[in-house]
């Protein structure tokens, strides 16, 4: 009995027993922490030497115990014997961030001809740019002064055709006034797809949607956008993240790890996706712009 209490106590098995807990699986693990599946069972089996490097292991161990909902901070110094020692004590909060940083390029001083060479098309252009506006204004004065030889009569054609474009401009401009209003009376929806509680479809969003992730727990999410991951990363409790979508996402894909404790806002209104108040913690919801 004593060899047992023994082993429980040990990180591995802690981890392994609060995994299990709350009824997942260690495949339900790798796809909520995005941790390899072959890392997480040497975390249980405590077989550190099979992962990356030594800062790599207590990172792993700190996202695991959060996304079973283990204070990850106080478990790395509970076991701070039993887990290989870094130089820095700084724990990422977001695996994706453990990687190594390449160094930023050294700019060389540009010598006064390549300076040159990198104005030279900016000074082409202005050139261009001139010869234009002095070719303009030589023709305007051309035409002025033709046509000053004009009857009073032609004169007052003209005026009377400028006044009838400047009412078709009025006119023009108070429709394309009306029409903004009219668009912006418009309210942002977000409706169910059929019976459906996991697929959506928002319409009369901004171009560019804001979305505030919100926990009362830690948890997991992802976003992504048009098949391209947008943000993932673990909320602590209580924490909160906010991204904006690119103007041409059509298709917005939300995987929650603990959807119990998760809010999702678009644009300052609140995204129900949760209908049929589910209590399953792992899932998917996609999410179409129209």
């Amino acid at each position: 009995m004593s060899e047992n209490n023994e082993e429980t106590t040990t990180i591995g098995a802690r981890l392994k027993a609060a995994r299990t807990a709350k009824g997942l699986t260690i495949d339900d693990l790798q796809q909520i922490t995005k941790i390899q599946k072959r890392y997480l069972i040497a975390i249980e089996d405590e077989q550190f030497d099979k992962l990356p490097g030594d800062f790599y292991v207590r990172a792993f161990v700190k996202q695991y115990a959060e996304t079973v909902d283990l204070d990850g901070n106080a478990l790395l110094e509970e076991y701070r014997d039993q887990l290989p020692s870094v130089q820095t004590e700084t724990i990422v909060e977001n695996v994706d961030e453990v990687q190594p940083t390449r160094v930023a390029s050294r700019e060389q001083p540009a010598s006064p001809a390549s300076r040159v060479r990198n104005y030279l098309p900016t000074i082409i252009v202005t050139a261009i740019v001139v010869l234009i506006l002095l070719f303009i204004w030589f023709m305007a004065v051309r035409t002025h002064a033709g046509s000053s030889s004009s009857t009073s009569a032609d004169s007052s054609s003209v005026q009377v055709s400028s006044s009838k474009k400047q009412s078709s401009s009025s006119k023009a401009s108070s429709s394309a006034k009306s029409s903004s209003k009219a668009s912006s009376a418009k309210e942002q929806t977000i409706k169910a797809n059929g019976s459906s509680d996991t697929a959506y479809t928002l319409t009369n969003g901004a171009d560019k949607n804001k979305v505030v992730i919100k926990s009362t727990k830690a948890a997991w999410t992802s976003v992504t956008t048009n098949g391209t991951q947008t943000w993932q990363g673990t909320l602590k409790a209580d924490g909160s993240h906010t991204l904006t979508l690119p103007s041409n996402a059509t298709t917005v894909k939300f995987q929650f790890g603990n959807a119990t404790a998760t809010t999702v806002t678009i644009n300052g209104k609140a995204f129900n996706f949760n209908p049929k108040n589910s209590t399953s913690q792992v899932r998917t919801i996609t999410l179409t712009i129209k």
